[in-house]
């Protein structure tokens, strides 16, 4: 009888193996559809970008084609996005952060960096401040809007302090203490003649006319 079966055990292996060969090859689109029938998107991994003195040179030579005329769009890396937000932050949030680095996201960037703690409001952080070494990770996030000519602002609405999501509530203190601003925003230069910025995971997209 145990002969008789081995050749089914073996098929039924095989079934196995290319079962498990093939979800594997198409984990992608296996993940995907597991995500739909969770009710959730897919999303694309967001791209990293730091800043750089080559990435800046043409993320600024594109945004000066926009205000020529002699682009409708122009599209950024998550590097050229990064240096040219960092330039366009003011001075004092460049000088509180040591290796900035910019995620684009689906609709917002998330600017990171490591900031020297004791400017930290201690009330508002709770238990966590007592763990809190010299300099400590920081990341926020938030859509960036043009809200006039060559001024922006980044709106923060998700704040992660040493890999701990902090309350909203402490966002307002938090920027008021570190960097002098009274709100849960902070303003970004833009390039001159760009009307409308749209964040994505592959790139950053610069509009200069009305936008489609």
């Amino acid at each position: 009888m145990g002969c008789l079966l081995a050749p089914f055990r073996a098929f039924g292996c095989l079934v196995i193996v290319l079962g498990v060969g093939a979800a594997w090859l198409y984990r992608d689109r296996v993940l995907g559809a597991a995500l739909q029938l969770a009710g959730r998107r897919h999303e694309m991994p967001a791209a990293i970008g730091r800043p750089g003195t080559r990435a800046l040179a043409v993320a600024r030579a594109r945004a000066d084609s926009v205000r020529r005329g002699a682009a409708d769009s122009v599209v950024l890396s998550a590097g050229e996005a990064a240096s040219l937000i960092g330039e366009g932050l003011e001075p004092s949030v460049q000088r509180e952060l040591d290796s900035l680095e910019v995620r684009l996201l689906d609709g917002r960037i998330e600017v990171g960096g490591r900031l020297a703690s004791q400017r930290l409001p201690r009330e508002a952080l709770g238990p966590l401040a007592l763990a809190l070494r010299e300099r400590e990770r920081v990341s926020a996030a938030g859509p960036v809007r043009v809200v006039g000519p060559g001024r922006g602002e980044w709106q923060i609405d998700r704040l992660d302090l040493a890999g701990v999501p902090l309350p909203l509530d402490a966002v307002g203190p938090l920027l008021r203490r570190t960097l002098g601003h009274n709100r849960s925003s902070l303003p970004v230069a833009i390039p001159s003649g760009v009307r409308e910025i749209r964040i994505r995971p592959t790139g950053a997209v610069l509009f200069g006319g009305r936008s489609p």
